[in-house]
């Protein structure tokens, strides 16, 4: 079996969306200025992680430093849907592939090809319910506020929530009937080529593409949330993956530790069982310091 772990890092300008958006209130730099901050304080250690943990697994590692198409002028998203790309060319060469976005830190020795079925598509997917995604701030102001102001306050278009909610309007433009939230979290995929060739998501982007204008002109959850529905790599994979009943499993929280805003105890409580860490909030720092 020839097995490949595969990441990808570039640099994204602060004209990006994200450069209106911040990982915290009350910061100074932008998520997309803060990225590249600590990307680059972090990119050997990054990238010597990942090498290693492909040794560990008897797997090739390839990092990709060029993304050479842009879907979108907005390079976050353009870097997103190109790891599906890649995905389907490595699917050419390899029998088994893992790929893991470059915020991702390897903590194990286990072998994530060994731990699961890769004749499955392997992604982790939240219940983006409200009670699962919205703050405390959301939900306490969810009881005095318009759903107008709710969401202008709260929410931009990465939140999950609003992913959930396209998905579900999207799939209602098929005339599938669905209530189930769940959105997978691209930033780790494991699976075999066959298994992650049914994806077919670049083959399926101009229909993806036709069924969100659709649902953003049918409105169906009204323009307070629709207005957030945009093209995004999770909201189409986890469409793809409910349309087309494609076999999937989602693995345990431990194969995927998102860090987010965890502090002390729960960080390191979260660390401690932790194999792969998505580092959302880019504090690097935080997992050299406790694993």
């Amino acid at each position: 079996m020839k097995n490949l772990i595969f990441s990808i890092f570039s640099s994204i300008n602060d004209n990006s969306t994200r450069s209106n958006s911040f990982f915290k209130e009350g910061d100074s730099l932008s998520k997309a200025q803060y990225s590249l901050q600590q990307f680059s304080t972090h990119k050997d250690r990054l990238i010597e992680s990942k090498q290693k943990y492909a040794e560990h697994c008897n797997a090739d590692f390839v990092l990709v430093e060029n993304v050479d198409q842009h879907f979108y002028v907005d390079q976050f998203d353009s870097i997103n849907f190109y790891k599906h790309q890649l995905i389907e060319k490595y699917c050419e060469q390899y029998d088994n592939i893992l790929y893991l976005d470059f915020d991702v830190i390897p903590t194990t020795e286990l072998s994530f090809f060994e731990t699961f079925d890769m004749h499955t598509v392997n992604v982790h997917a939240i219940d983006c319910n409200k009670q699962n995604t919205w703050s405390r701030a959301a939900k306490k102001a969810s009881k005095r506020e318009t759903y107008q102001h709710l969401f202008d306050e709260h929410f931009d278009r990465y939140h999950m929530y609003c992913k959930a909610k396209c998905k579900l309007a999207m799939l209602h433009m098929e005339d599938i009937n669905s209530n189930d939230h769940h959105v997978a979290n691209t930033g780790i995929i494991g699976g075999s080529s066959q298994a992650l060739s049914q994806i077919q998501m670049v083959n399926r982007m101009d229909e993806c593409m036709n069924t969100l204008h659709t649902a953003v002109e049918e409105n169906m959850f009204g323009k307070e949330i629709t207005q957030y529905f945009f093209a995004n790599n999770e909201t189409f994979y986890s469409y793809i993956l409910d349309k087309y009943q494609i076999k999937w499993n989602n693995i345990t929280p431990d194969w995927h530790t998102m860090l987010f805003d965890q502090q002390d105890y729960q960080l390191k409580h979260d660390l401690y069982n932790a194999k792969l860490v998505h580092v959302i909030n880019k504090n690097f720092q935080d997992v050299w310091q406790n694993v």
